[in-house]
């Protein structure tokens, strides 16, 4: 009867132990964030893509461990061309937090980025004030693939959260119609956010909808997958 007890013991702990460790560890991966702002700007429409095969080298921060900057995702005098809305919005301002809870509001997706382990968020904003075009721009540092997917989805309508904008941002961003797109990129969630300066719009502007996957080039993380 003891020798029956014991292999009865030895089978629980097996199937207890891995489901153990892997709590453990996801706990561990949570890092520090600071409360995220209980409201803020959201666009009107969004969308969203999970990472493709292109990524597959910068899948895990393991793999691609070298801090993201600020100069690396958004270079001075940076410039997007897009040619459907013949705008060429130009970099204004960058901004580089080593705590994603101050480059987001809503606590929904405050939790979705900790537990996805968001160590890094970057924020550019680009406008061409004479066509009459904004465009934020916005990548997160996340863990894996996965919990970018996860993140780029959380992002959507009703998740109770979006980007915060900077401090510097113009007056009336996200005030009257915008739109945005989200794409996994590895293990980075990218954001583009597009409004005309008048306000005008609806979720099939052609301009807008051009922009913001223009505003998706980030060569700095198309750069980090090829090396």
């Amino acid at each position: 009867m003891g020798a029956v007890l014991v292999v009865a013991l030895i089978l629980v702990l097996a199937v207890m132990w891995p489901k153990e460790t892997a709590d453990e560890r996801e706990a561990e991966e949570r890092v520090p964030m600071s409360r995220p702002a209980v409201t803020g700007m959201a666009p009107d429409s969004y969308s969203s893509s999970p990472s493709s095969a292109v990524f597959d080298g910068i899948a895990t921060r393991e793999e691609d461990p070298a801090p993201l900057t600020a100069k690396e995702m958004f270079p001075a005098k940076d410039t997007l061309q897009d040619d459907v809305s013949g705008a060429k919005p130009a970099l204004r301002l960058s901004v580089l937090d080593d705590d994603c809870g101050r480059a987001i509001w809503g606590a929904g997706l405050g939790e979705v980025l900790q537990d996805g382990g968001c160590t890094q968020a970057v924020r550019g904003l680009y406008s061409d004030e004479k066509k009459g075009f904004r465009v934020l721009v916005a990548v997160y540092n996340l863990r894996d693939e996965e919990a970018a997917n996860r993140a780029v989805e959380a992002f959507g309508a009703g998740s109770g959260g979006f980007v915060k904008l900077p401090s510097k941002t113009p007056e009336g961003f996200g005030e009257d119609f915008s739109l945005a797109r989200g794409l996994a990129m590895g293990h980075y969630a990218l954001i583009t956010w597009a409004e005309r300066v008048d306000g005008e719009g609806e979720g099939t502007s052609e301009s807008l909808l051009s922009l913001v996957v223009t505003a998706a080039k980030a060569e700095g993380l198309y750069a980090r997958a090829a090396g």
